[in-house]
């Protein structure tokens, strides 16, 4: 199982709350974009997710192809 991280760059206002977790970071024009994004563990995701001021983040569970087999 694997999990899908979605990122709204558009809807940040550059509160950097999302680089307390490595798979954020903040780019050059002053908005947040991701690493990843698939991951198969979640680690602090959720938890920068959850703390974000507006919703720009969030997580989808996939299944990818060679998951099946």
């Amino acid at each position: 199982m694997a999990f899908r991280v979605n990122l709204n760059s558009d809807k940040c206002i550059g509160c950097v709350t999302c680089t307390r977790c490595d798979n954020f970071e903040m780019g050059l024009d002053g908005r947040a974009h991701y690493i990843l994004t698939e991951v198969e563990k979640l680690g602090c995701i959720p938890e920068v997710a959850g703390s974000f001021p507006v919703n720009t983040i969030w997580i989808k569970e996939i299944q990818r192809l060679y998951d099946l087999y």
